[in-house]
């Protein structure tokens, strides 16, 4: 079992997993998969219901950012499903992922509670047991600059790990560029160096 401390960095996964347990005679199965868009993971759900059509419940959280998510309860009591897998997928710093927990009913109650801690115990086991992949962020540029300055521009973007989004050529050179998060500030800094300030810089909201 691996041991993830919180690290503000936020990750995905590659591939789909599966984990099964047992709790009290119910069988849970955790199946999570990546997700980059809200109508991928509701169609991965689909899937999973349509393979599980014969379980008592398929209850499901996706989360595509930190203010973009979605969960089911599937038929089991309010709050004793869905939000708390969608809790531990914040809690291991998940987006752009879905994971869905079925369950086939044993014949013993489990009460709220029980219920609560069931499934976010097999969330938790499904995501431990998957690797996860930093998932990088991106601030987009606009730039204004002379034709002079073409190779500069790429060989910074080159540097910092930034890649030209759209660009036009008129007068000037006005591109539209995406530079990770964490190096924007010191990419913008390089840029005024090297071309003496000439460069327009401007933050795309």
């Amino acid at each position: 079992m691996r041991v993830w401390m919180a690290d503000g960095n936020l990750y995905t996964l590659s591939d789909v997993y599966r984990h099964e347990l047992k709790i009290k005679r119910s069988t849970f199965i955790g199946t999570v998969a990546p997700a980059r868009s809200k109508a991928e993971a509701q169609a991965f759900v689909r899937q999973i219901s349509n393979e599980f059509h014969d379980a008592s419940h398929n209850c499901f959280a996706y989360r595509m950012d930190p203010s973009s998510f979605r969960y089911s309860d599937d038929g089991e009591p309010s709050g004793t499903a869905g939000r708390p897998i969608l809790s531990m997928i914040e809690k291991y710093q998940f987006i752009q992922v879905v994971l869905v927990v079925t369950r086939y009913f044993g014949g013993i109650q489990l009460g709220t509670g029980g219920l609560s801690r069931a499934y976010a115990r097999a969330a938790e086991e499904t995501l431990q047991k998957v690797s996860r992949r930093p998932v990088i962020c991106y601030q987009q540029l606009r730039l204004h600059y002379d034709y002079s300055f073409i190779r500069a521009v790429h060989t910074l973007l080159e540097k910092y790990g930034g890649k030209v989004v759209e660009s036009e050529y008129q007068h000037q050179v006005h591109a539209v560029v995406e530079v990770p998060r964490e190096f924007a500030s010191e990419f913008q800094t390089m840029l005024q160096q090297q071309t003496a300030g000439r460069i327009v810089v401007e933050e795309c909201r």
